[in-house]
């Protein structure tokens, strides 16, 4: 990213922040391409306002991550979203079954194959049950009990019933990673959910903005050469692709184009 004046940057911080929860300072001075200490005058500032509060090593919302609604933040990096779901299209086969995760990027996926027919799918999250509610194409939903927050159903019945499935793609999302050797999210019961659909997936393809690799969600759920695919869009810092690529195949999407 090209270096942009402090209020665009504290801006762009407040935005990373409400969609993720936490920023850390060393991936922050990545970003920007700036010092550290650039970043740590910005947080400051952020903090003095209000905006902000400091923790250990960067920053974290004044909202609590976990209770913001899957609703609100479909809307946050829409564009970005969409273009990678765009490319994630390109993996559905023209026969077999799909599994949907929970989570706001995926919801974007859904919304894309409403446009289409014939697909069988297999989701957690209601949102996008909600969204294939009228489309063409067969939609089951797993049994299990709802988590509100993201308006995914998860819990004992969730993993057994998805414990004998068979699936030819299952499309996965992340609150974060950074910090992790692979995907990761704020509650043990998604991971379990996600744990319980990797092995019956032929193939397992992670999709997400690179703004996750500011934040570190609370539990990985797989490595990443547990994974075949990661979509992402190119913004995301040249280490960590570098060091992504050599476990999983990565694929940067210019969501500028």
């Amino acid at each position: 990213m090209g270096k942009i004046i402090a209020a665009e940057r504290q801006k762009e911080i407040l935005k990373l922040l409400h969609d993720n929860g936490s920023v850390k300072i060393g991936q922050l001075a990545e970003y920007f391409q700036v010092s550290r200490e650039t970043i740590r005058r910005d947080l400051a500032y952020l903090t003095e306002i209000g905006a902000a509060q400091r923790s250990h090593g960067g920053a974290t919302s004044i909202y609590e991550f976990g209770n913001i609604p899957v609703e609100t933040r479909i809307n946050k990096n829409a564009e970005t979203k969409i273009k990678l779901c765009e490319k994630a299209l390109e993996f559905i086969p023209s026969t077999g079954v799909i599994y949907l995760d929970s989570g706001s990027t995926i919801v974007h996926l859904a919304q894309l194959l409403a446009k289409r027919s014939g697909c069988t799918i297999v989701t957690s999250s209601l949102s996008a049950a909600n969204v294939l509610l009228n489309s063409d194409n067969t939609t089951i939903i797993t049994g299990g009990q709802l988590n509100p927050s993201n308006m995914s159903i998860e819990g004992f019945q969730t993993t057994s019933f998805i414990s004998n499935l068979k699936v030819a793609v299952a499309f996965l999302g992340t609150n974060g990673f950074e910090q992790h050797n692979g995907p990761a999210v704020s509650e043990f019961t998604d991971a379990q959910t996600k744990q319980a659909i990797l092995p019956n997936a032929k193939l397992n393809i992670v999709i997400s903005d690179s703004s996750k690799a500011l934040t570190s969600a609370l539990v990985q759920y797989t490595s990443w050469r547990d994974i075949d695919y990661f979509i992402t869009d190119s913004e995301l810092p040249k280490p960590l692709y570098d060091m992504i690529s050599e476990m999983t195949n990565v694929i940067l999407v210019d969501v500028h184009s």
